[in-house]
């Protein structure tokens, strides 16, 4: 219960500040990512759980997380994670997409301690250390119209792979940066 508490106070950190000032538009919004694509790739739960938050789409989040990990994580809160989230996420303009930009694996060449972020998913979503597969963080580009002219900002989005799908764990501020 304790280790759940902990996860909503780590990924709350996540709060995202949108101002409309983004840098332009350089390649586009891609199709909204759906819940049946969420899990083949890493950068389509990564681009799902960005446009979940930015459209309010609560099903989208849900299918980001391996099943019943929100449910368990609102019971040890006693919050909704996901309308939490949403009051964290600000942001100016009409939000348009996301795009893929480019992925880092999480390991130790890359800068990350990938033998920590597994122990973290093993024990905070009770998977077994063995069973987690590739770690990456994902670049997503989220695109908004502000005050007529498109504007963008990027996120960065660690996941991994569980039993063959890829699941969220949680977002970088500011340290994803490549």
């Amino acid at each position: 219960m304790r280790k759940l508490s902990v996860v909503l106070v780590t990924l709350m950190v996540f709060v995202m500040v949108f101002t409309g000032c983004g840098k332009k538009e350089t390649k586009g919004p891609e199709a909204f990512v759906t819940a049946d694509q969420v899990h083949n790739d890493g950068q389509h739960a990564a681009r799902a759980y960005v446009e979940s938050l930015l459209k309010g789409d609560k099903d989208l989040f849900l299918v980001c997380y391996p099943d019943g990990f929100i449910d368990a994580l609102n019971a040890s809160a006693g919050v909704d994670v996901f309308e939490e989230y949403r009051k964290a996420v600000k942001f100016n303009g009409d939000f348009q997409g996301t795009s893929f930009v480019d992925y880092k694996d999480f390991i130790q060449q890359n800068g990350y301690d990938d033998q920590y972020m597994r122990s973290r998913i093993s024990s905070v979503m009770a998977i077994p250390y063995e069973e987690i597969g590739v770690i990456r963080v994902e670049k997503i580009s989220a695109y908004f119209v502000y005050d007529g002219e498109q504007v963008n900002t990027n996120f960065f989005v660690v996941v991994f792979e569980y039993q063959g799908g890829w699941y969220v764990i949680e977002s970088l501020s500011g340290k994803g940066e490549f």
